[in-house]
């Protein structure tokens, strides 16, 4: 088999510097997927801008918790009302896509709260019904980082397991949709060159996701630690790598389009 590269940006809508890194990465890097929040002021322009660049494949991301996925995960689990709702809310946000003119490729959330044994059940049958092929699925990248300088962790180490956990639970209920092992979580705001260029040479045979957080806000760079938002420069720097791409051949990846 061969391997598969399918490249996202999450946060497309958040910000005009996230809507001009998405829209430089496709143009002159590796990008080929965004995900859209359609609950943020710069949801519009980031529709706009890629109804213009139909070749860039854009996708939900799923809005549930602007913080604290715990709390939203202990409400999910715990609240009658907050699950009666939940359907509701993800249709609300598919149709607000669909009314910008645009159908969803994929389907992830942000901080990945769409994981949450509740939620992805019902993400998955709305997937199906308005034909939105892929859902995101985190899996496979404690293995591939495992002897990256500085990165093994008791704490990286925990959020592998419990996503582990959780995508061995729900992973079921996505029959019938594509669902890639997706990379990003584990350094979420740390994708830089280096990291990157770590995985290229792991990737298994098959598809797999590799998911970035790109900004043009210079005062957004990732040092020793994520940013707030986990947006970063260094990120859209590292979809811009000729370094990058030049590992993409030797390695022989073949980075996936909506076309393709």
């Amino acid at each position: 088999m061969s391997r598969r590269l399918i490249v996202t940006a999450d946060d497309f809508g958040d910000t005009p510097e996230v809507n001009g890194a998405v829209l430089r990465a496709y143009e002159t890097g590796i990008l080929r997927f965004a995900s859209l929040m359609t609950l943020r002021p710069a949801a519009a322009q980031a529709a706009k801008l890629a109804l213009a660049q139909p070749g860039l494949g854009v996708g939900l991301h799923l809005e549930l918790c602007a913080s604290e996925p715990e709390k939203a995960g202990a409400r999910y689990f715990f609240s009658a009302a907050a699950r009666a709702g939940l359907e509701g809310e993800i249709r609300s946000q598919i149709e607000a896509m669909l009314a910008l003119g645009l159908q969803p490729t994929h389907i992830d959330g942000h901080i990945n709260v769409h994981v949450h044994p509740v939620v992805f059940p019902a993400v998955c049958r709305l997937a199906r019904e308005y034909g939105i092929p892929r859902v995101r699925l985190p899996a496979g990248e404690w293995e591939a980082l495992k002897g990256f300088p500085g990165a093994e962790s008791p704490a990286t180490a925990l959020l592998a397991g419990v996503f582990g956990a959780m995508g061995a639970w729900v992973g079921p209920a996505a029959e019938g949709l594509a669902r890639p092992p997706s990379w990003g979580l584990l350094r979420s705001g740390l994708m830089k060159e280096d990291y990157v260029l770590w995985l290229l040479g792991r990737l298994p045979e098959g598809t797999t996701e590799l998911y970035f957080h790109p900004t043009t806000d210079e005062s957004l760079r990732a040092a020793g630690a994520p940013t707030p938002s986990h947006q970063s420069v260094t990120e859209l720097e590292t979809l811009l790598s000729p370094r990058v791409r030049r590992a993409l051949e030797e390695h022989g990846v073949d980075l996936v389009s909506p076309a393709s």
